[in-house]
């Protein structure tokens, strides 16, 4: 029994390389589409991240400065003006300690 070889053509051929060619192509730039939207997505969230933290060491400052005036009472006295009151600024002072 004689086995034949079949012969492809070389247009056959060519064509297979041409879609392989083709098909590399295509999944190179799809990757770096798919990479460039991640690292786009990556700086948004990374961004996001940082107004977050800002925006929460602004709402925790705010906090820390209410309590600080909180705690003073929110009372200036000016020494100098005729119309002090010292017995008003005696009970701030005895209310601190």
């Amino acid at each position: 029994m004689s086995t034949q070889i079949r012969q492809v053509s070389s247009l056959f051929k060519i064509g297979r390389w041409a879609v392989l060619g083709a098909g590399l192509s295509y999944g190179w730039v799809h990757a770096r589409t798919l990479r460039k939207e991640a690292d786009v997505k990556r700086i948004d969230n990374e961004y996001a991240r940082k107004v977050a933290l800002i925006e929460e060491a602004k709402r925790k400052y705010a906090e820390q400065k209410a309590a600080e005036s909180g705690s003073s009472s929110g009372q200036s006295f000016n020494f100098e003006d005729p119309s002090f009151d010292f017995e008003k600024w005696a009970k701030h002072v005895e209310s601190k300690f």
